[in-house]
């Protein structure tokens, strides 16, 4: 079942690696294994034994982990949770080229007392790296990396220069943003172990020196082993006699897709998925991991696997040692408005408010006035005068063009706001809460920034968004973007897809699970609903 420790496993025992019959897996001559493989063991069951006696385990590990998009069996929360419940301390968070799971991870992280660790695996020159953030510089460097990787240069971005869907980066993006990163060198696609896997020892050389002359220090050899072979096996003892004879740290790694037989079930569908096809299909095609290893290990089963090789264990704990991050990094700077001469963001704002509310209420009273002082005091406290200047600029464009605008939600709340002819409810008639909207507690840097809803006429919208691009330029303007996530309509849609049923039995069964979440809709399922519809839940599927 989800959640299930795997710390109490016993220091001594054999791991079988079960390779489809017809499958061989080619040695690499020339490689020499850290690891020792039984050479009578049939070529389809091989057998890896450790001695365990002795090992030492580490509670820090780094993983390679892609949650976004249809390849991790578990959210960046199950994965921090079940960190913890292995004895990890400090657990590593490297997704594909995308920080959408960050703010879920740093929140569960802290919750459950372990440090999160936090990176990215970037395609560089079409292989990939991984970096992790080592200060709050190194996490604006990463953010804007991945930026750049997705949308390509914001000064000269066009429709045809984009790269959106195909994140990449050159060697020369790295480098200039290097401060405040630590260079992992990449899983067995990267290109330092595809230039030892082709025998390029010449260009593993000259990669190495590239990574050095930008990151200095802050290299690390990745090395995986996940029992997928006599060619990993290889891979992995090629890379760390590399590593020792260059003078360069390695560390054992991790590539975890799920964190237990279940999870893994749900990893394999989403691949299938991903790839168009079934389940079935794509075993038979390879497209499946060959073993259960790419689940998250504890820290006694990292020592057993690296029994002999322990410095791998305490290179990934020194590495996390040096790494920093702190969730108040991830809130994006607040924007500042150029002003005329006199005025400081703070002042114009109270301008703006006052000249407002003359033309709100004529003369205002004093208890208008003092809810004025008091928002404004609040406002220029947490800094947000400029964003509140952003949105009347907005608001104010819209109207003298005859575009429609309203804003809403909890900013309906704030005098400021409609002073700035933002909102239109007046809320000192109304008796509303400002602190509903904006509150001091917000200081922490721990908190959402709020946030102004404005509706603009849908059919004139465009106009509205070319003003703001033009006003503060492609580089500092973005829009939001929204990730659909599995109902239990959507997802046994796609599970019953996965297994190849038919789609009229899908539908059948989905529709009558609308705004039901997925756990809810599997008890609605296995309570009655799938017998009700003829649907065999027993079946060999």
């Amino acid at each position: 079942p989800a959640g299930t420790d795997f710390g109490n496993a016993t220091a001594r025992f054999v791991l079988i690696r079960l390779v489809p019959v017809g499958v061989v897996t080619p040695p690499i001559t020339g490689l020499t294994p850290q690891f020792t493989v039984n050479p009578a063991a049939p070529q389809d069951h091989q057998t890896v034994i450790f001695d365990a006696s002795g090992s030492k385990s580490t509670n820090a590990t780094i993983v390679s982990y892609q949650w976004n998009f249809g390849d991790g069996g578990v959210s960046p929360e199950a994965l921090a949770r079940h960190a913890k419940s292995l004895g990890y301390q400090a657990i590593g968070l490297t997704d594909s080229a995308d920080l959408g799971g960050i703010v879920r991870f740093g929140v569960t992280c802290r919750e459950q007392g372990i440090r999160p660790i936090v990176g990215a695996e970037l395609e560089v020159d079409g292989r990939p790296l991984a970096l992790l953030v080592r200060s709050a510089v190194g996490w604006q460097n990463l953010a804007s990396l991945i930026t750049h990787s997705r949308v390509g240069n914001l000064r000269r971005w066009t429709k045809r220069t984009a790269t959106r869907g195909r994140p990449q980066l050159t060697w020369d993006d790295i480098a200039a943003r290097n401060e405040g990163l630590h260079l992992l060198t990449g899983p067995a696609s990267g290109a330092l172990a595809t230039a030892i896997l082709e025998r390029r020892p010449a260009d593993a050389d000259a990669l190495l020196a590239r990574y050095r002359s930008a990151f200095h220090d802050r290299v690390a050899i990745e090395v995986g082993l996940h029992y997928a072979g006599r060619r990993e096996e290889a891979l992995a003892g090629a890379l760390i006699t590399l590593a020792k004879h260059r003078a360069l740290p390695w560390f054992a790694t991790q590539n975890p897709r799920y964190i237990d037989p279940g999870t893994r079930l749900v990893h394999e569908v989403l691949t299938a998925l991903r790839h168009g096809t079934t389940v079935p299909a794509a075993t038979d095609q390879g497209l499946l991991h060959p073993n259960g290893e790419w689940a998250l290990l504890s820290p006694d089963q990292m020592a057993v696997r690296w029994r002999g090789a322990e410095s791998g264990l305490e290179t990934a704990a020194a590495i996390a040692e040096q790494c920093e991050f702190s969730l108040r990094w991830v809130r994006p700077p607040l924007p500042t408005f150029t002003v005329p001469d006199g005025h400081d963001n703070d002042s114009f704002v109270r301008h703006l408010a006052m000249e407002g509310a003359k033309e709100r209420w004529g003369n205002p009273s004093p208890q208008e006035i003092a809810q004025i002082d008091h928002e404004l005091r609040i406002i220029a406290k947490l800094g947000y005068s400029g964003f509140f200047l952003v949105m009347w600029d907005a608001v104010r464009f819209a109207r003298e063009r005859n575009i429609l605008a309203q804003g809403r939600g909890s900013a309906a709340n704030s005098t400021v706001a409609y002073c700035l002819g933002i909102t239109a409810v007046d809320p000192v008639k109304h008796g509303l809460l400002f602190e509903r909207f904006l509150s001091e507690a917000r200081v922490d840097g721990m908190t959402e920034a709020p946030d102004i809803d404005v509706d603009f006429e849908h059919d004139r919208r465009e106009e509205v968004l070319d003003y703001m691009y033009r006003r503060y330029q492609r580089s500092h303007s973005a829009i939001t973007g929204v990730t659909q996530i599995y109902s239990a309509c959507t997802a046994i849609q796609d599970a019953m897809r996965a297994f190849g049923y038919p789609a009229e039995l899908a539908f059948k069964l989905s529709k009558r699970l609308h705004r039901v979440g997925c756990l809810e809709g599997a008890e609605i399922l296995t309570n009655g609903l799938a017998e009700a519809q003829g649907f065999d839940l027993a079946g060999p599927k």
